[in-house]
């Protein structure tokens, strides 16, 4: 008798009082909702990080010049790890997902005020242009103009895994002082290479928008777990860092012919 009572009393909510059970609990699912919520979280997190660093680089102290050179050296860690973890596995970690925010934030700030003082007003246009290719890119997608397939998602993904590499290798190389000639440096004659690179990676990162956009409906139609929303919101945060990334660069190119 004393057992019942307890039960009666200390049921989990989900399932009701004990002999009043009506259905087994259900864990929560994703919404496109709570996909955009927390798009907006990363993305603001990004313009904060990127804002710290802009602001040492324009300070011109050189005591925090060194300061933003180790933030941003430590966001292009941080984020190249955090990429190349995703592409085995989903990032449904918010911590995660907020470390390469701000550290891709940390990056992105340094930058853009490198090539801001070299080319006055093209951070404004690179984060229109951003806005506006991933507008364009969800009105395809929504009116069906676009959409997703098995052989659209192998060429997306295939050629993803190959840019990763190439950006790795790019990468260390630097590290080692070496170039290997892919990208042309700020108001440098770029290369027809390095032109087709730039236009290549920039269509990329369009692109792939389609794949998010087709992953975030179909999980939310799906009932996924409530949690999978962090890997529809890092997926469009990452495009949307990697496209600003490639629209600046390209810019830098036209202003430099």
């Amino acid at each position: 008798m004393v057992k019942t009572q307890y039960n009666e009393q200390h049921m989990g909510a989900a399932y009701g009082p004990y002999g009043q059970m009506t259905q087994a609990p259900q864990a929560e699912t994703m919404r496109i909702d709570d996909v955009i919520v927390r798009t907006v979280a990363l993305v603001g997190a990004t313009f904060v990080a990127a804002m710290l660093t802009w602001g040492m680089f324009a300070s011109g102290d050189s005591s925090q010049l060194g300061t933003a050179g180790l933030l941003m050296t430590l966001g292009s860690v941080v984020g190249i790890g955090i990429m190349i973890f995703s592409m085995f596995k989903p990032i449904t970690n918010p911590f995660v997902a907020f470390a390469y925010a701000i550290g891709q934030g940390f990056l992105l700030g340094g930058v853009s005020a490198i090539f801001e003082a070299q080319f006055p007003g093209i951070v404004v246009n690179a984060l229109v242009g951003t806005i506006l290719v991933f507008a364009g890119m969800l009105a395809l997608y929504k009116f069906r103009i676009l959409k997703n397939s098995p052989m659209f998602t192998k060429v997306i993904v295939g050629a993803g895994f190959g840019i990763a590499g190439l950006l790795l290798v790019n990468f260390v190389a630097s590290l080692f002082g070496a170039n290997l000639g892919l990208f042309a440096t700020p108001g440098g004659d770029p290369t027809t290479l390095q032109w087709i690179i730039a236009i290549a990676l920039t269509l990329w990162a369009a692109f792939s928008f389609i794949l998010d956009f087709d992953m975030i409906e179909y999980s939310a139609a799906n009932g996924a777990p409530k949690k999978y929303a962090w890997a529809g919101a890092f997926g469009l945060t990452a495009g949307l860092i990697f496209l600003y990334w490639n629209l600046l660069r390209l810019l830098s190119y036209f202003q430099g012919e």
